[in-house]
């Protein structure tokens, strides 16, 4: 869980190890010193491959509860990807955190 600019941040892909197609991400966010969710943010998700020459994959994700936002990615292709997420904070703030998705498996 990486703390940024006072927050806390986990990242969850459902299935686990994920498989080429759909997988769900869970992005939990919290203020690090108060312990207490952070809602209304946008977040938008960005999916690489670890190496040049893949088309990125974008997903949205929506807030499900207070803190908890969640989107689908379809990855198109078996090896590692990494995702980069832009926050926007509503107090207006942008950050990006990246988190990595090893060893997809073919479908």
């Amino acid at each position: 869980m990486p703390a940024t600019s006072n927050l806390t941040i986990s990242y969850e892909v459902f299935p686990l190890p994920a498989r080429v197609g759909d997988v769900t991400i869970t992005i939990r966010m919290k203020d690090a010193s108060s312990n207490e969710p952070i809602a209304g943010a946008r977040i938008k998700l960005e999916g690489n491959m670890s190496h040049p020459g893949m088309a990125p994959v974008f997903a949205d994700a929506t807030e499900i509860g207070p803190g908890q936002y969640r989107t689908k990615m379809k990855l198109s292709m078996a090896g590692d990807w990494y995702v980069m997420v832009h926050l926007t904070l509503p107090d207006g703030r942008e950050l990006d955190q990246e988190f990595e998705i090893k060893e997809v498996a073919p479908a």
